[in-house]
């Protein structure tokens, strides 16, 4: 991809001359902590101003304003009314869909771009992460069966009914077992014998959809996978390395949580009811919070360009114009569809993993362990975010199941059911402004041409495949537009957590202990680490 001779931010454009310096002067500035409190609360309120705050007049439930299309959230909602005109005046999905390919070297193998500086472990932390909310309905693709927040549903399941499953009813823990002396969620199935079908534990009826579990997501699986399958809160929670490798980790911060607490809290035990209920509900909203920090702090600071220090600021929503309910629209669940950050292999020599081996593999997690898996997935770079930088296998059919659609032909097919507006028409919503042709949005000459050929106009240009299409500079991660919306979504969702309100973040909340907690708590590496048989080993970071 080429680029400009300017370097953009989220707010402004600087010389390049400048912009080169601008990472080691911010990380300077900001570790003086007023200024990067104001810095802080000046960046986020400006993004979380940049297009019309929640509630909006339409959600995927009518095309026009109703009273399901303004209070009904199981429908996910929209920025923009939906582009009303023919669906012949696209090109079709197919050629949409290979845009989207990786490009192949001269033996046919794909040849994947790297980032410049993402690493797979942020890749698999935000699979995880927005599996938990970005969630359409098998059966409606209006509908997000999501409960709208960042709850921890990971781990904690999307009802009250299926958290009553996973917890131990003891000491405010989870269930867990030790496997060689290391903690893991509960199996999910039954023990059985060779050539028996899986059947869930008694206990964990009712925690998820047995037959999609066992006759579509563990269809092809190899056995061992099936018999170490976790009973964790989401029914894909198993489905890579990297949601088995966040679920154990955070199983066992709440269960370390949990026993700080009860050190702390005797008397909790002399209420009628014992101290179980207590020590799991506050576990629980420290453990939040703790995901909202990391979220804030380390997962959109490496997203921003120029990585500076963002700090999660106490009480920032209240007061705020932006500080509505949580709705997540269907445009933040299609630009979260980062498939190009996959990458074709994992690693060389005996450690490689191709693509096969991080789908499904409790059995690897369990062999090589979570410090292994970790620092290795850290160490290696994801593919860069962009068109025709997708590995086959998201893109390409499964040959033994020829019938069914790609994850992208999925994607695709959604956007255009959606009926989404102009990806210019997104642009000026931003604030940012219309482009006028494909030369502003890519320097890439291939890349271009095909545009231009499906497209004509860049006026017609799709959304989905603008986002994707647009340039951006070695100091970002993503296209300005792409950039601008997930960090307004992301904030707005993030920081009006009813746990972050000014009468319910303090220590009635939490306790001393919690907050401590909280407060100290700076990184992943650190969650990993104080939850590692051997700490000192651990290399956790979303920059390699």
């Amino acid at each position: 991809m080429g680029r400009s001779g300017y370097e953009s931010t989220m707010f402004f454009t600087v010389p390049q001359s400048i912009a080169r310096e601008l990472p080691r002067f911010l990380n300077i500035v900001g570790r003086v902590p007023l200024v990067r409190r104001v810095v802080s609360t000046v960046v986020i309120d400006t993004l979380a101003r940049s297009t019309s705050p929640r509630p909006r007049a339409l959600s995927m439930a009518d095309d026009y304003t109703t009273w399901k299309s303004l209070t009904d959230r199981t429908f996910s909602g929209r920025h923009l009314p939906p582009n009303l005109s023919s669906p012949g005046d696209l090109p079709s999905e197919e050629s949409v869909n290979d845009l989207f390919r990786r490009r192949k070297d001269v033996r046919g193998q794909d040849l994947a771009i790297e980032s410049t500086d993402t690493s797979v472990m942020f890749m698999f932390f935000a699979q995880w992460f927005t599996d938990s909310f970005l969630r359409t309905s098998r059966d409606d693709f209006r509908r997000n069966t999501s409960t709208q927040e960042i709850d921890l549903c990971q781990i904690y399941g999307l009802t009250e009914e299926k958290t009553h499953l996973l917890r131990a009813h003891r000491d405010g823990r989870l269930k867990s077992q030790l496997i060689d002396g290391e903690e893991y969620p509960e199996f999910l199935f039954r023990p059985r014998s060779s050539g028996e079908p899986p059947v869930f534990k008694p206990e964990f009826e009712g925690l998820h959809d047995s037959e999609f579990i066992v006759s579509r997501l563990l269809e092809d699986a190899p056995e061992k996978q099936k018999d170490t399958f976790f009973a964790v809160g989401l029914e894909h929670g198993n489905s890579t390395i990297g949601n088995t490798i966040m679920n154990v980790v955070f199983l066992r911060e709440h269960n370390r949580i949990a026993g700080l607490l009860k050190q702390a809290h005797p008397e909790w035990a002399e209420r009628p009811e014992g101290a179980d209920a207590r020590l799991f509900e506050t576990t629980r909203n420290i453990m939040i919070v703790l995901l909202l920090k990391l979220v804030v702090e380390e997962y959109i600071r490496h997203i921003s360009p120029y990585d500076f220090p963002l700090e999660t600021v106490p009480f920032i929503a209240d007061g705020k114009r932006w500080n509505r309910s949580n709705w997540i629209s269907i445009e933040f669940n299609l630009l979260y569809r980062w498939h190009s950050l996959v990458p074709s292999t994992i690693g060389s020599g005996p450690d490689r993993l191709d693509s096969t081996d991080f789908r499904n593999n409790n059995p690897l997690v369990l062999a090589r362990g979570i410090e292994s898996l970790v620092s290795q997935c850290s160490g290696e770079r994801a593919g860069r975010i962009g068109l025709m930088n997708t590995p086959g296998f998201l893109v390409d059919r499964d040959p033994a199941h020829p019938e069914r659609p790609s994850v992208q032909e999925r994607t695709i097919a959604l956007s255009r059911k959606a009926r989404l507006a102009s990806y210019n028409d997104y642009r000026e919503n931003f604030g940012l402004g219309r482009l006028k042709d494909f030369g502003r949005l890519t320097q890439d000459a291939e890349l271009r041409e095909r545009l231009e050929k499906l497209y004509d106009d860049i006026d017609k240009l799709e959304w989905y495949v603008g986002i994707f299409a647009e340039d951006y500079s070695r100091d970002e991660m993503m296209g300005r537009l792409m950039t601008t919306m997930v960090a307004y979504d992301a904030f707005t969702q993030a920081l009006t957590n009813p746990l972050l309100a000014r009468d319910v973040y303090n220590e009635a909340t939490f306790t001393r202990t919690g907050l401590d907690v909280i407060e100290k708590t700076q990184s992943l590496q650190q969650i990993v680490a104080r939850n590692s048989t051997s700490p000192e080993s651990v290399h956790c970071a979303f920059r390699c």
